[in-house]
């Protein structure tokens, strides 16, 4: 159905968020509450045109000039009602629609939501924000936007082709556009995910020269503003929204195949002694401001104090039954580095290049229970592409010993627990590790150093795994360095 065969009719209706709980009381002078997403509402003295207009919202969309129309409201009292509205206006979906079929919903998602009223644009160039999202939503489209308080429902496919009148360019205004579209603009104005040129002649727009925003990339911002508020009312931290629907991830990653029913190679690491090195190492003031005093070990790196290294930093100390209200299939471990509600959902890998002499060239998994690393089937030179590429960004002379230290996600393991929050939470324990390991590496004489940028595409081939189920999240090369005395 196109929109030009509907009725011109355009009409502007109100209803309550459904997750809104109305209590309206029993008689006419009881008070109204609301039980809201945000904070609990007690309404002491509610007019009898709010009682009814809540109670009509609460039926579904109805149009906001039948509520001012009612009975209920005395002659005269329509600017009342709506004054007594504005204080609920985070909690009321404001629909667009001709005649009975809706085009779409501007839709609060924080109680900070404030509509800012429908304003003609006619003659004003206008373009989507450079924030906002297009996605598929509950059988439909909605448009979000990290930096606005409102989210739109598209109910009628119509409402794309109208996002192609709305470019942004001098030719938007060239035609005049027809009532619909102007309703449709002034909604996404209002809503916030479309914005207004500040003039004709060279388009701006303020969004683009806001200092407060043009650090932010959209991604970015999307991740941030949806790992750190509540957006869009959907499911947020620990919610263990996959319970039920499949087995919790294991705490320890399965050991790698290299072949059918052929297991991988494995290397045993030898475990360093934990007494005597809480008498050898070095304080903590010396590690975390080096100038303070020498490290006591020198800086060669071979199998056993790249073996000594992983033990000390990534191992697991022990299985631990679930913690708090964690469902009784969802374990987890004690490790040396922290992680979010000990979730732990990271994997730690070993590059070796051509020309380490501690490991034969490839990629390694390290088996954080059994201390143990295992050769992954990838690509054969992918991982002496990786260290070659982390080599090219060093300063350290030629033939310096070094591996590459890849950080992994096993995403459905933290997704299994967390809502919203899953990715930020992988990258705050890769900080944790990264920061765990280079203190140990500083330690034990070793040089660390974390690299900005990672290719996620070869790492994939070097250790042959999905990246949609297990992805590379942070890299790091520890690195030999010359002896170091004591200093007594």
């Amino acid at each position: 159905m196109h929109l030009d065969s509907l009725s011109p009719q355009l009409v502007n209706l109100w209803s309550l968020r459904q997750d809104i709980v109305v209590d309206l009381g029993t008689g006419p002078e009881d008070p109204i509450l609301l039980e809201t997403p945000w904070a609990d509402l007690r309404i002491k003295e509610p007019s009898a045109g709010l009682r009814e207009a809540l109670r009509r919202m609460l039926l579904g969309p109805v149009a906001i000039r039948n509520i001012l129309a009612s009975p209920s409201i005395a002659p005269g009292g329509a600017e009342g009602l709506l004054e007594e509205l504005r204080p609920l206006q985070h909690l009321i979906v404001r629909t667009l629609a001709i005649g009975a079929v809706p085009l779409l919903s501007v839709v609060p998602v924080s109680g900070r939501a404030r509509f800012t009223g429908l304003k003609p644009l006619l003659g004003r160039i206008c373009r989507l924000s450079r924030f906002a999202v297009i996605r598929y939503a509950q059988g439909g489209l909605c448009i979000e936007s990290s930096i606005v308080d409102h989210k739109v429902d598209l109910h009628h496919p119509g409402v794309m082709g109208m996002l192609g009148r709305i470019d942004g360019t001098a030719d938007d205004v060239d035609a005049p556009h027809p009532p619909v579209v102007e309703a449709v603009r002034a909604y996404l104005v209002a809503a916030g995910v479309l914005v207004v040129a500040d003039r004709l002649a060279e388009p701006s727009f303020a969004e683009d020269r806001d200092p407060a925003l043009t650090g932010w990339s959209p991604d970015e911002l999307l991740v941030h503003s949806g790992s750190r508020r509540e957006r869009f009312g959907r499911p947020r931290g620990a919610a263990f929204a996959q319970a039920g629907r499949m087995p919790p991830p294991p705490v320890v990653k399965p050991p790698a195949a290299a072949g059918p029913d052929r297991p991988a190679p494995r290397i045993a690491l030898a475990r360093p002694d934990l007494d005597r090195l809480a008498d050898t190492d070095p304080p903590l003031t010396a590690v975390l401001e080096p100038g303070t005093r020498p490290v006591t070990e020198d800086g060669e790196l071979t199998l056993d104090r790249l073996g000594a290294l992983l033990f000390r930093a990534a191992r697991i100390r022990a299985l631990l039954p679930p913690a708090g209200f964690d469902p009784a299939d969802y374990p987890t471990s004690e490790r040396p580095y922290p992680s979010v509600d000990d979730s732990y959902a990271l994997e730690v890998y070993v590059l070796a290049g051509e020309e380490a002499s501690c490991l034969p060239a490839g990629a390694y998994h390290y088996d954080p229970l059994g201390h143990c690393l295992e050769r992954m089937p990838g690509e054969p030179g992918a991982a002496a592409d990786l260290v070659d590429a982390a080599r090219g960004e060093d300063t350290e002379p030629a033939g310096t010993e070094s591996v590459r230290v890849a950080v992994s996600a096993r995403f459905p393991r933290a997704a299994y627990k967390f809502s919203g929050t899953a990715y930020s939470n992988i990258l705050k324990d890769v900080g944790a590790l990264q920061q765990t390991v280079a203190l140990v590496a500083r330690a034990m004489g070793l040089r660390s150093r974390i690299l900005s940028v990672g290719d996620a595409d070869a790492f994939q081939r070097a250790v042959g795994l999905d990246w949609r189920v297990e992805a590379s999240v942070g890299d790091m090369v520890i690195t030999s360095r010359e002896r170091v005395s004591r200093d007594d």
